[in-house]
């Protein structure tokens, strides 16, 4: 019988199908999806170093020039927009969109916002709802990078911004045109920084999967959430982390979930430049910084339990939309339905949070400036309403006194006069509210001209305190007396 060919050594067994177990893969049986081991030599990490460093690098450089150009190309018209846009919560969060969408910058808006507060022409309530808009304006950002970042050559498109603004910038005869060419400029550099993030991770990650040595998931998600927190913090640009996590992303460092939870940390870790900016500011100042941190603290809570069901959700209305199913767009849909989240959050909590912020956070001035005797319990007796009427005239009082005594020096003390005369002016309507509630009791006549009585004397305070606010105006404009003509007056 004819045999067929001889093997020289054992049969070797046809490999099956890879399973997905790697414990039971068969090690004979090499499979080109298969990621190749990251070569961890200095001359193989030095490239990735370097383009991490310089990407980021451009790109914060990118960004800082985009938004002081465009904060000084749109001058004034910001400020005014911020002053005459906020009268309702929903102008107010048009007004915060507009604005960090224009100048690129939740931070300019959260501080412009601050400023306006407290000067007395932002009010909280509208406040709160330009920093809830500044937060969906600033998702603008994600958009760019996805939708220029990737659909074709990024050189070709970013340099001849950079070249038409360095010449604006270099040529321009009036500020308004230099600031443009800054702006321009600035959002050329800004593109080649996410190129140079691009070329990094697009490399990077056919050697390696952030996924893979992060815990599975809500575990996971909570430290992702906290990486991304961290490099916000570190790099003090939401930003510049949501192009870093866009590009790592598309470039198949990591999963769409992962970059989701980091996305999230993100919004999160971008509160820390609110919290640093009112550490020693005034008690409005931390009012809308807390508005900020509560903002992005409660929506990030939010999100991260709901995360399946968000990227659930995006998922379904991009095949609506028969929109293409990048990894960048996937993001960028995901931030900006995190803010929106965050605001439609904000719609039953507004008016809570306000009361929330407006009972903490107090100043000593303004602990002073509350009324002290004046309570509900006391309306029920009008005898004691009256005692605690007189006793709260008596602090009021003494307010005008210090005030008329600094007033005798020369020259006058103003920033203590005037912090008298706020107490007072701030303890003034309560106590006429006091009043009236006490005057719609019926009284007896003895202390109906009591309480007429103790409002007449709050009104001579409150004209002494603003006769002494006009002697300091005429004194700062006459100046002080030769001091030949004081000595008599210090002999006396």
């Amino acid at each position: 019988m004819p045999s067929g060919p001889k093997r020289d050594g054992p049969r070797r067994e046809q490999c099956p199908p890879r399973p997905r177990d790697p414990a039971l893969r068969c090690r004979d049986a090499p499979f080109p999806h298969e990621r190749p081991a990251l070569d961890t030599s200095p001359l193989a990490i030095y490239p990735i170093v370097a383009g991490l460093l310089g990407g980021i690098g451009l790109f914060l450089l990118g960004m800082h020039m985009l938004t002081e150009g465009l904060k000084l190309a749109a001058g004034r018209a910001l400020e005014g927009l911020l002053e005459r846009g906020t009268a309702t919560p929903v102008r107010g969060l048009g007004a915060g969109m507009t604005m960090t969408a224009l100048v690129q910058s939740s931070t300019a808006v959260t501080v412009a916002s601050i400023g306006f507060v407290n000067t007395g022409l932002l009010s909280l309530q509208n406040a709160m709802w330009v920093i809830f808009g500044s937060n969906v304006g600033t998702t603008l950002n994600a958009w760019l990078v996805a939708a220029l970042g990737f659909s074709f050559r990024i050189d070709a498109f970013a340099l001849p911004f950079v070249g038409i603004g360095a010449t604006l910038m270099l040529a321009g005869r009036t500020v308004r045109q230099r600031a443009l060419g800054q702006a321009l400029a600035g959002f050329g550099v800004l593109f080649l920084g996410i190129d140079a993030l691009k070329d990094t991770f697009s490399g990077f990650g056919a050697t390696m999967n952030l996924q893979d040595h992060i815990a599975p998931g809500f575990t996971g998600w909570l430290i992702l959430v906290g990486i991304g927190t961290v490099l916000t913090v570190l790099m003090q640009a939401s930003g510049a982390v949501i192009a870093i996590i866009i590009t790592a992303a598309q470039g198949g460092l990591m999963s769409i979930e992962a970059a989701c939870a980091m996305v999230i940390g993100t919004n999160i870790g971008t509160t820390s430049t609110a919290i640093l900016s009112a550490l020693g500011a005034t008690s409005n100042a931390r009012r809308v910084a807390a508005t900020h941190v509560i903002f992005n603290l409660v929506t990030g809570a939010v999100a991260i339990a709901l995360l399946p069901l968000l990227i659930g959700l995006l998922g379904a209305l991009r095949n609506w939309f028969e929109q293409p199913a990048t990894p960048a767009v996937m993001l960028a849909m995901f931030h900006t339905a995190f803010n929106v989240l965050g605001v439609l959050l904000m719609v039953p909590l507004a008016r809570p949070l306000r009361r929330f912020l407006a009972s903490h956070f107090r100043s000593r001035e303004e602990e002073i400036a509350r009324p002290r005797y004046l309570d509900a319990p006391s309306l029920a007796v009008p005898d004691l309403a009256l005692r605690a009427l007189r006793l709260e005239l008596g602090r009021t009082q003494s307010f005008a006194l210090t005030a008329l005594t600094a007033a005798t020096r020369v020259p006058p003390d103003e920033p203590w006069i005037e912090r008298q005369a706020s107490t007072l002016d701030a303890l003034a309507p309560a106590i006429g509210d006091y009043v009236r509630k006490l005057n719609a009791m019926r009284l007896p006549p003895a202390l109906v001209e009591a309480v007429a009585h103790s409002l007449r004397a709050l009104q001579y305070q409150e004209s002494a305190v603003t006769a002494v606010r006009q002697a300091c105006a005429l004194a700062t404009t006459l100046g002080a007396p030769p001091g030949s003509e004081l000595e008599p007056i210090a002999a006396a």
